[in-house]
C-alpha cells in the first residue's frame, strides 16, 4: 500500500490526474479512519519501516509521508 501510494506521489499530473488519485485513496482513508488510535499508529510505524528500507532520495521521503497523509498519526 505504501509503495502504491508513493508512487501516486510522485508521478505527474498527466500520469495520474488529481481527480483520479483523490478517488483512488477514498476508500482506503475511510477504512484507516475507522481503525483504533493504537491500529493507525501500529499502521503508521509499518509504513515508516517499509520506507526505511530504501535508499534515501525521494522514493523514500514519499513513503514517508505516506502516514501523514492518511493521518495515521492523530488521536
Amino acid at each position: 500500500m505504501a509503495h502504491l501510494v508513493a508512487a501516486v506521489d510522485t508521478s505527474t499530473d498527466e500520469e495520474a490526474s488529481p481527480d483520479a488519485v483523490s478517488t483512488w485513496f477514498e476508500y482506503p482513508a475511510y477504512l484507516f479512519g475507522r481503525l483504533s488510535a493504537e491500529d493507525r499508529h501500529r499502521l503508521a510505524d509499518l509504513f515508516r519501516e517499509a520506507a526505511m528500507k530504501e535508499p534515501e532520495g525521494p522514493w523514500r521521503e514519499a513513503l514517508l509521508a505516506v502516514p501523514d497523509g492518511f493521518g495515521l498519526d492523530e488521536d
